[in-house]
């Protein structure tokens, strides 16, 4: 017997959100300011030109965070709190290059009302419409404690 409290879950399977933001060399040099991570993939324009790129890649934590500002959306559309719970089986399918337009999908996918979660699919496309990233994103719904 489980002693978690049920809540009501404010998502329903095929909810979708969306966001798109083109990435600038400004968002990728300041990325790395603040992540330290100064690889030559994203600052060394001459080194990156002798490899298969050819050109400077985005950070893929850099596409992730981008991907994330969707399940913000998702609930901004349903005025839930909930913090996320995690994600899972991130994939960084394809590069992404200064000047890629990035267009976010969130889909819940599933939801187990038994533990108060949500799945859904978290996928990136660029201005081509491949397939960048993807990952599954976990939502928890805990009761709100009221105030005292």
């Amino acid at each position: 017997m489980s002693n978690i409290k049920k809540v009501e879950i404010p998502l329903h399977v095929g909810d979708t959100a969306e966001f798109t933001k083109t990435v600038t060399e400004t968002d990728v040099y300041l990325f790395g300011g603040i992540t330290a991570d100064y690889s030559q993939m994203h600052f060394n324009e001459e080194f990156m030109k002798k490899t298969m790129y050819g050109t400077r890649i985005v950070h893929g934590i850099l596409t992730f965070a981008i991907g994330c500002t969707a399940s913000t959306k998702i609930q901004e559309q349903v005025k839930s709190p909930v913090p996320s719970y995690g994600y899972d089986r991130l994939r960084f399918i394809k590069p992404v290059f200064f000047g890629d337009t990035l267009t976010c999908k969130y889909t819940v996918d599933r939801i187990e009302e038994e533990t108060n979660k949500t799945f859904s699919k978290l996928e990136v496309f660029n201005q081509h419409g491949d397939i960048v990233l993807a990952a599954t994103h976990i939502l928890k719904f805990f009761p709100l404690e009221e105030d005292k």
